[in-house]
């Protein structure tokens, strides 16, 4: 945990990478299969909410809310976060409270001047403390906001790319009501997922061609994996390596991709409830030209 004495100030961060989804759709998965990577730092938190999460720098920089929210927002949900498990996370790990005021500080001081700068500096000193430091290196955070406000993210950090996992409305439902947090109701998370998906196109139209790499989850585990591996790779100017191979190989394998949970989950006249409203709502995502899982 750094001190006052140890906080220093930091330009913009090397070709961030931000993975984003609906949740409950292979964020962290990815995440950790990138932090592998020799070139690539995973965040520690893996999620660091405070950049893309509403009423994140990202917001503020968009003009959305103040600075002064930013901050609030930090100490209020980001600085210390009970996670569901009970476990704690968030910035704490690496700044006290002195210090990450300090840092604070000097958001606020800036932003007025310039507030690009401001909240690139903001976001980098933070960051910088919680990865390995390599020059050349590059850091991936997991946040699952990030593909809803990927416009917002890549308007701040032009130079990052925005990894956007897609899993199975169905599986996803499921896999948000086994979970103490998200909706309890399957239909009711199934309706979730439809709106960040729709929300996620619409950031992505904003966006520069290229900097938003879609990747299915069932393709990555079970159908498609190699060509899936190639394409993240190409799209982030990475090259495979033996560490980032060798977790592929053993973790992002198709157990952990839970297909079909739904229909275990659920008896039968339930799960076909599902299958209609379903297809349903792929129906609407397909007339309104919203990329989808297959």
């Amino acid at each position: 945990m750094k001190d006052l004495s140890e906080v220093v100030v930091r330009d913009a961060p090397y070709l961030p990478i931000f993975v984003g989804g609906t949740g409950r759709s292979g964020t962290t998965i990815a995440g950790r299969l990138l932090g592998h990577h020799r070139d690539v730092g995973s965040t520690n938190p893996r999620e660091l909410r405070f950049v893309a999460s509403t009423g994140g720098v990202a917001d503020a920089y968009a003009g959305l809310v103040s600075p002064q929210q930013v901050v609030t927002n930090l100490w209020d949900h980001w600085y210390i976060r009970t996670k569901p498990s009970g476990a704690t996370s968030g910035l704490f790990r690496r700044f006290d409270r002195t210090a990450m005021q300090q840092v604070c500080d000097v958001y606020l001081g800036e932003f007025t001047g310039d507030p690009f700068i401001a909240s690139r500096r903001f976001v980098e000193t933070i960051v910088s403390s919680h990865v390995r430091r390599d020059p050349e290196g590059r850091w991936v955070d997991t946040t699952p906001a990030n593909a809803r406000a990927a416009d917002r993210v890549l308007a701040l950090f032009p130079e990052g790319k925005v990894v956007h996992m897609m899993r199975d409305g169905r599986d996803v439902a499921a896999s948000f009501v086994s979970k103490p947090f998200g909706p309890a109701d399957v239909f009711e998370a199934l309706e979730a997922w439809r709106e960040r998906m729709i929300e996620a196109h619409r950031a992505e139209q904003a966006c520069p061609p290229g900097s938003v790499i879609r990747v299915d989850l069932h393709e990555l585990a079970v159908t498609d994996r190699e060509g899936t591996l190639e394409r993240i790779c190409t799209g982030l100017e990475l090259r495979e390596d033996r560490r980032m191979r060798e977790w592929f190989d053993a973790k992002v394998v198709p157990e952990q991709a839970h297909v079909g949970r739904w229909r275990r989950d659920y008896d039968d006249a339930t799960a076909q409830r599902i299958d209609r409203r379903y297809e349903e709502i792929l129906a609407e995502l397909d007339a309104a030209g919203v990329p989808r899982p297959a």
